[in-house]
C-alpha cells in the first residue's frame, strides 16, 4: 500500500513540473504591432476631427444637462480599445446613472459617426 502511495505521490509532483514546465515555454502575451496601433490611431484622430466628434459630444453632454469642461481626453489602443474621458463640473459625485447615461450619448454619437465604441471615464473636477 505504501509503495502505490509513494507511486502515486510522484507521479503527481511529476505532472506538476511538466504543467510548469509548459506555461513557461508558452507565451503569456501577444504583442500587437506597434505600427499597426499607431496608424489606427492617426486614422482615428483625422476621423474624430473631420466629423468634429469632441464638439458633438461636449454639445450632446450639455444638451442632457450636464456640465462638461471643454477638453476631452482620448486614449487609443486598438479599435477594441479605445477610452475617452469628460470630465464634469458643478456636481458633487458622479454615480451610476450619470456614467450609464453619459456612455448612451457616447455609444450613439459613435455609431452615427461610423467609429467603433469607446469606454467612457467620467470625472469629477475638483472645485478650488
Amino acid at each position: 500500500m505504501k509503495r502505490i502511495l509513494h507511486i502515486f505521490f510522484l507521479f503527481m509532483c511529476l505532472l506538476v513540473v511538466i504543467s510548469l514546465w509548459m506555461t513557461q515555454k508558452q507565451p503569456s502575451i501577444i504583442a500587437t504591432n506597434p505600427e499597426s496601433a499607431t496608424s489606427y490611431a492617426e486614422e482615428l484622430g483625422e476621423k474624430l476631427q473631420a466629423t468634429n466628434f469632441t464638439k458633438q459630444v461636449i454639445q450632446a453632454i450639455r444638451a442632457a444637462g450636464y456640465s462638461p469642461d471643454s477638453t476631452v481626453g482620448y486614449l487609443i489602443d486598438s479599435p477594441a480599445h479605445q477610452v475617452i474621458t469628460i470630465q464634469l463640473h458643478d456636481g458633487e459625485e458622479i454615480d451610476v446613472s450619470t456614467e450609464s447615461e453619459i456612455q448612451s450619448i457616447i455609444d450613439e454619437l459613435s455609431k452615427k459617426n461610423n467609429i467603433h465604441l469607446f469606454m467612457v471615464n467620467v470625472q469629477l473636477l475638483e472645485r478650488d
